[in-house]
């Protein structure tokens, strides 16, 4: 059996400053009650606000507590914001307490104080190393940006990331954003400076999220949507081959003719823009025998067909 090991800190030291702002923060949640009891504030305007200010700032200043701890990368000038604004309120609950509040309110001011100091002197370790930064330069160094928003052949809008326009399956312009070649289909990296072209993470989610929801149990009809949003989404991913099989399955599910021949007819696209024209031909065939009225437009990417490629060269 495996036995985890105990979480290390980077700053031991750091753990101390962050038992202190849990006080501190308690502090300045409990001290304006008993001020406002001294004054006899209790219900007035000013009384309130004053509560809801300090109990926000001091909800704030305990939840420093485990950035502090952990050192968080990142977060340094949001905890130092923090810290001197509770340091501030502590200085002025000085002015509104006595006794034993003011004592605790001069302990709790100290132990801002020392937070502070600490994270001054440790400010390094809330940054990222360097190898962190180098390896984030590198991703964004290998992305792939589109110089086009509208597809060239059916003018459909299309997004950054996309590698294949959903509406008419041509393949979208890209060029190198490190030396701006045009990336031609298929490469999967930069002819002239070897950069390697990866599709965006957002984009790999998006296809995940869509394939999830496909092969989840539901309704016939549900689920021939789910997959003809797939296909849509692997399309965008620059996954045609896929696309089509989705298409396919979501032709399977449906009862509705005019569902049918829409998905045949973006299949047939597909195929084409692939150069499978022959298939691409009898699908559009099959899908106009199914609906003679032909809403799908088949009769229409037909003649597209035979005047030329659907993907222009």
């Amino acid at each position: 059996m495996k036995v985890k090991k105990a979480k290390r800190f980077k700053k031991p030291i750091l753990l101390l400053p962050s038992a202190g702002v849990i006080f501190a923060g308690l502090m300045l949640i409990v001290s304006p009650a008993m001020a406002m009891f001294t004054f006899k504030t209790v219900g007035t305007i000013e009384g309130i606000l004053m509560m809801l200010l300090y109990t926000v700032v001091g909800i704030m200043e305990i939840s420093t507590s485990r950035s502090i701890a952990g050192t968080q990368v990142g977060e340094w000038p949001g905890l130092m914001r923090a810290l001197v604004l509770a340091a501030v309120l502590h200085t002025i609950l000085l002015y509104l307490t006595a006794g034993t509040i003011f004592d605790l309110n001069l302990i709790a001011l100290a132990l801002d104080a020392l937070a502070i100091v600490l994270l001054l002197i440790f400010r390094k370790a809330f940054m990222p190393s360097k190898k962190e930064v180098e390896a984030s330069l590198k991703r964004f160094g290998r992305t792939t940006i589109k110089i086009v928003n509208k597809c060239p052949k059916c003018g459909g809008i299309v997004d950054i990331d996309w590698m294949l326009c959903p509406d008419c399956g041509t393949h979208l312009p890209q060029v190198c954003a490190k030396c701006g070649t045009e990336i031609k289909e298929g490469e999967r990296s930069c002819c002239k400076c070897g950069t390697v072209i990866e599709i965006s993470p957002s984009m790999i989610k998006m296809v995940e999220t869509l394939q999830r929801n496909a092969e989840t149990e539901a309704a016939p009809e549900t689920r021939s949507a789910h997959y003809a949003r797939l296909g849509d989404g692997l399309l965008k991913a620059g996954r045609p081959d896929e696309a089509v099989e989705a298409y396919r399955t979501a032709i399977g599910y449906t009862h509705f003719d005019r569902k049918r021949t829409n998905f045949m007819v973006k299949m047939a696209v597909v195929l084409a823009n692939k150069g499978r024209a022959d298939e691409a031909d009898k699908l559009l065939d099959e899908a106009m025998s199914i609906d003679p009225s032909d809403v799908a437009g088949a009769q229409k990417v037909k003649e597209s067909l035979k005047a030329g490629p659907v993907c222009p060269a």
